[in-house]
């Protein structure tokens, strides 16, 4: 009997010893259960935490910092600021004890913007909730009234000034100055140092250099109860206005070439650069838009028209239009024909007007052909039959190395966004593309820079550069100095070769002459560009066109013995290049350095 008692004993013991086992293990997991949440709470999400106990007594409020000013190379105003209010609404406080489809509601009857727009930005912000979510920028002095009298219903909204940009002459320059607008969504993944409602550039030099124009951030401290409504400032950190753009441009230059352009109501391009620098002394892209439309919030109206006009006037033609070099190209195939000896100036191909591969006939400007034609008739009367004749002995082969040697098929690194590469056909892209081979058809097209190839108008200009350099290009740039508010210079552009060309200099003469023939001889074609008292050089294109009339195009330098501007035009459907493209380009020559000599 005792014997059993012990072992019952020893069971009852044991039963205890599992049951407070077992009760330790559950005490032991919700002990670690609870550390880990207050690991949780404290450390990995302390900060935030923090910051929404925070928010109870103080609401930080950032002051925007106005952005530097934009002058042309003279120190003309271009780009200034001026004060508006925005109406900001603060998600937290927001969202917290009210009824917020009502309060959308009223706010949005006030300021004309749809309840459903302005929900949408609170959620694609719900990451910055103790962020000023910026709800409408520009408003009126009744719409501030309105607001201020909601305020004290309506929890976390509130009004502040902000500086806005103001475009002192319009249009002027819009492609090179761009517009500014509020940040997306998806800007705001890509760089951190943004916030909701950050004002950034989207375009131009505006989002090129926008680090350097958008300044610093001010802060102000104010101490608010639970429902965000303000009850006095504490502290106040005055922002900074960010740094100045001095630009290349003159402003005089800019506004003579496009009075040419709107008074004739071209569309197109023109671009002019001193070649020994690289500087850009005026760049033209027609039709072009009103940068004060952007000017705080663009109507969306206005936008639309932009955005749906055919002739897509947002769009820098200068460094996003891809257009076929024409016979500006020329000057390409035949300094390769004489660099590879080809073909020497005595050489001579009969133009009859007409040239027939098998079945397939290859027409010249001139219907009634040329004759026989040498290099220096060729290319001062713009024979298209020589350089199908020349192509065919290059073959596709040197036309695609002394194309990527001129520059073609590679951006030249302006200090612009959405500058293209345009492209430079082989017979290996065809066959990846068209999955046909190459055939002489397609080198006669390319040998007078039609057909598959396409450039920028910058592109086009740097070939002309190269020429009247002598053999090599500059890197276009648009900004001459960056300086700080009183216009001391921080940073100044120094100029810095794009290119050489690896070409004998005998030839590069022999190509510059060619082209004082094209604008100085009587029979040239670019005579209408001709400069009274001032040599120069050029070449014009005609560039057929798929879409209607032809292109019009020239290209062209002067002085001829010490080129200080090259210049490059193009007419859409303007026709021929020599009536129409050429005159424009004599003009804006002449303009500039005559008024540059009486400076």
């Amino acid at each position: 009997m005792a014997k059993d008692e012990i072992t019952d004993n020893i069971k009852n013991i044991y039963k205890r010893f599992i049951r407070i086992l077992f009760l330790a293990w559950i005490v032991s997991f919700f002990v670690v259960v609870i550390l880990i949440r207050l690991f949780y709470i404290q450390i990995i999400k302390g900060d935030y935490y923090r910051k929404l106990a925070d928010s109870n007594c103080i609401n930080i409020v950032k002051i925007r910092a106005p952005r530097g000013y934009i002058y042309d190379k003279n120190y003309k105003p271009l780009v200034i600021n001026k004060a508006t209010y925005q109406l900001s609404i603060i998600p937290y406080y927001f969202k917290k004890n009210q009824d917020i489809n009502r309060s959308l509601d009223e706010i949005s009857k006030i300021i004309k913007v749809p309840s459903e727009e302005i929900m949408e930005k609170l959620k694609e912000s719900r990451e910055y909730i103790l962020e000023p979510i910026v709800v409408k920028r520009n408003l009126n002095e009744q719409e501030i009234s309105q607001i201020e009298e909601k305020a004290i219903e309506i929890n976390g909204i509130s009004i502040s000034q902000e500086p806005v940009r103001f475009y002192n002459y319009n249009s002027l320059a819009s492609h090179i100055i761009g517009y500014t607008g509020e940040i997306s969504l998806n800007q705001l993944k890509k760089d951190k140092d943004y916030y909701p409602g950050d004002i950034v550039g989207q375009t131009g030099v505006e989002n090129f250099y926008d680090k350097e124009l958008r300044g610093k951030d001010g802060v102000m401290y104010i101490l608010t109860d639970a429902y965000g409504r303000q009850k006095e400032i504490i502290k106040t950190i005055a922002p900074k206005q960010g740094n100045n753009l001095v630009l290349t441009i003159d402003y005089n230059l800019q506004k003579y070439a496009e009075n040419i352009m709107e008074e004739n109501n071209y569309k197109g391009v023109i671009i002019a650069s001193n070649p020994k620098t690289g500087e850009i002394l005026c760049m033209v892209s027609k039709p072009d838009y009103d940068l004060n439309y952007f000017s705080g919030t663009i109507d969306i109206k206005e936008w639309k028209r932009l955005i749906r006009d055919k002739d897509n006037p947002l769009n820098n033609r200068v460094v996003q239009g891809l257009y076929s070099p024409g016979s500006i190209f020329k000057i390409v195939v035949g300094s390769g024909g004489l660099n590879e000896k080809i073909i020497d100036t005595t050489t001579s191909f009969l133009c009859e007007g007409i040239y027939w591969i098998k079945t397939w006939p290859y027409k010249c400007w001139r219907r009634s052909g040329h004759g026989y034609v040498d290099f220096y008739r060729a290319i001062a009367e713009s024979c298209d039959i020589y350089f199908y004749k020349l192509g065919l002995k290059m073959k596709v082969e040197l036309l695609y190395k002394y194309a990527v040697m001129f520059g073609l098929g590679e951006k030249t690194g302006i200090d612009l966004p959405g500058e293209k590469a345009g492209l430079v056909p082989t017979r290996e892209w065809k066959r990846r593309i068209d999955r046909t081979p190459w055939f002489p058809g397609n080198t006669v097209m390319m040998s007078i820079g039609q057909g598959y190839i396409t450039a920028t108008p910058l592109q086009i200009m740097n070939i002309m550069a190269v020429i009247a350099n002598k053999g090599y290009a500059m890197q276009p740039f648009v900004v001459k100095a960056i300086t700080t508010e009183n216009r001391r210079i921080i940073k100044l552009t120094e100029p810095k070769r794009l290119f050489d060309i690896k070409v004998s200099e005998e030839v590069i003469n022999i190509m510059r002459n060619a082209l004082r023939f094209v604008v100085q001889s009587n029979r040239g074609t670019g005579t209408k560009a001709r400069i009274k008292g001032i040599i120069s050089a050029g070449k014009t294109g005609t560039v057929e066109n798929p879409h209607g009339e032809t292109h019009a195009m020239f290209a062209g330098f002067a002085p001829f013995d010490n080129p200080e501007i090259v210049i490059f035009v193009l007419i859409e459907h303007g026709g021929s290049g020599g009536d129409v493209a050429a005159p424009v380009a004599g003009n804006i020559i002449e303009y500039y350095l005559r008024t540059k000599k009486q400076k």
